[in-house]
């Protein structure tokens, strides 16, 4: 071994030290966390405990890790979201070698850096969500992809359609890796032969018998899943909405880090300088799609500013070329030192959760919408000990979530009272007609009156679940015996209470988010 291939092991093995230590001080921040698992969680942990194929608003694969690191270390808000970190130090490690199949070791190391601190990772890695899993496969897919531009190979073409497979099984977006795969086609002559080949081709087959167990759990559940998906992008209604795109836009500058999306955007405008080679145009051919589509998106419904987030994996890799050739590398240099500054305040916001105040804030607790469920449930469920009751029923999707996660293992069944025909929570059971009474039902709403048609109310209380700094929400416990009728749809809130204006903030649940 010469002395150039001696530094580069050095080098390589300092990275790669450097974020297993990055991961393993994730891992202590999230045993140290305050924060309560939030709607979403609680969601994916309750699919953890029904293995499926498929799931209302999901496809599986985020419910079989969660199930796997509840099996090897428990049900904590901890265990559940545990392998967030550990995902994305693959994520970190495979963007290295993206880098140096593509570039050379300087962007793999840079490429490797921006991803394992940019400022969407160092959110993300603190919760379990489906991007998690989304971006590794994607990233393997797209190192398996530039091993086949250079080479026929066979395990390079399994490994890419086992990554698109298990990443379709992660989310959907997935999809945009195929689209790139064509866009590549069409701006390389690489790319475009390696379409045309066998191993492709092998790996697409692979890619749709990993995905084909869910087609046929949506086909057998009339596609629950997709009209879910469906509905989740027409969002409150199509229209025209430039701000919105612009909003979409500006938010990318913190999902990237604004020093990549900027020289990404210097890139786009300047192709015939900044991407002249034919690896800058098949680098640039897996970023484009996901954020192209998803800004047209955001022009006609809301969109989600995670929405666009493959994106940033062929992103930092071209972004660290494209500095490197100019010699800016304190760019480089700021946009980790700003990684490194926004792990550390999330560490630490996240350890005294509960004892933040932000006086300029209009909640001065920024954790407000993750604290307080564990107290809600807790609440609720003594009540329910109080009073006798056998069943909880709750009409809010926050409410079901905390009470499922949090009152678990508990001889008291947890059930949704919907408030629309449609309405799904898809944590538990729905409540039926043969629930073993009496059920405690309770809402941030406090029009009991809702309830008359189907049962006698007995009593209702008010409590409260404490938000640390942020105040507390309030709820209403009703007892009901003596159902009276076949269970239907309840009221909204504010069509109870005869007006539809909004309950004061302290009885409100702040809206889901994707």
């Amino acid at each position: 071994m010469d002395a150039g291939e001696h530094g580069s092991m050095q080098r390589r093995n300092i990275l790669f030290a450097v974020i297993a230590l990055l991961t393993i001080v994730r891992l202590v921040g999230l045993h140290q966390s305050a924060v309560d698992l939030f709607v979403d969680e609680a969601q994916y942990w309750s699919w953890s405990r029904h293995l499926a194929f498929g799931y209302f608003s999901k496809p599986p694969l985020l419910a079989w890790i969660i199930y796997l690191s509840n099996a090897v270390c428990g049900s904590s808000e901890f265990c559940i979201r545990a392998p967030a970190p550990i995902f994305y130090l693959g994520t970190s490690v495979t963007v290295y070698f993206i880098g140096r199949t593509a570039f050379n070791e300087c962007v793999a190391l840079w490429g490797a850096l921006l991803t394992a601190f940019g400022l969407a990772v160092a959110f993300s890695a603190r919760i379990i969500s489906t991007d998690v899993p989304l971006l590794f496969f994607w990233a393997l897919a797209l190192l398996a992809y530039l091993n086949l531009l250079s080479t026929a190979s066979l395990k390079w073409a399994c490994i890419l359609g086992a990554a698109i497979g298990l990443g379709l099984l992660a989310k959907y977006a997935m999809i945009y890796f195929v689209l790139s795969m064509f866009l590549a086609a069409a701006l390389v002559d690489d790319a475009r032969r390696l379409l045309r080949s066998p191993q492709c081709w092998l790996a697409l087959a692979i890619a749709g018998a990993l995905i084909a167990p869910n087609i046929v759990w949506n086909l057998s559940n009339q596609f629950v899943t997709f009209r879910h998906t469906g509905d989740l992008i027409q969002g409150e209604g199509v229209g025209l909405h430039p701000l919105q795109a612009a909003e979409f836009l500006l938010a990318q500058f913190a999902v990237f880090g604004p020093v990549v999306f900027a020289v990404l955007l210097v890139a786009l405008a300047r192709p015939n300088s900044m991407l002249c080679q034919p690896i800058d145009r098949v680098m640039i051919a897996f970023v484009l799609p996901p954020l192209i589509l998803v800004t047209m998106t955001s022009f006609f419904t809301h969109a989600y500013a995670n929405w666009a987030a493959p994106s940033f994996i062929a992103s930092v890799v071209l972004v660290s070329a494209i500095l490197i050739e100019r010699k800016a590398v304190r760019l480089l240099q700021f946009s980790v030192g700003l990684g490194i500054v926004t792990q550390t305040a999330l560490l630490v916001g996240d350890t005294f959760a509960t004892r933040i105040q932000l006086p300029f804030l209009a909640n001065p607790n920024p954790y407000n919408r993750t604290l307080g469920w564990r107290a809600f449930a807790e609440a609720a469920g003594h009540i329910a000990r109080d009073v006798g009751a056998k069943t909880i029923a709750a009409d809010g999707r926050y409410e079901v979530a905390a009470l499922i996660y949090y009152w678990r293992d508990r001889p008291v069944r947890i059930v949704a009272w919907p408030t629309t025909e449609s309405e799904s929570f898809d944590f538990s059971d729905p409540i039926s007609d043969s629930e073993p009474e009496p059920i405690l039902f309770v809402s941030p709403c406090p029009f009991s009156q809702r309830l008359d048609a189907f049962y006698r109310v007995v009593s209702t209380q008010r409590f409260e679940g404490a938000i640390g700094t942020g105040g507390v929400r309030i709820f209403y416990a009703v007892e009901l015996s003596e159902k009276k009728t076949s269970i239907g749809p309840l009221l909204g809130c504010a069509v109870a209470g005869g007006a539809r204006t909004a309950l004061p903030l302290t009885a409100q649940v702040p809206e889901q988010t994707h």
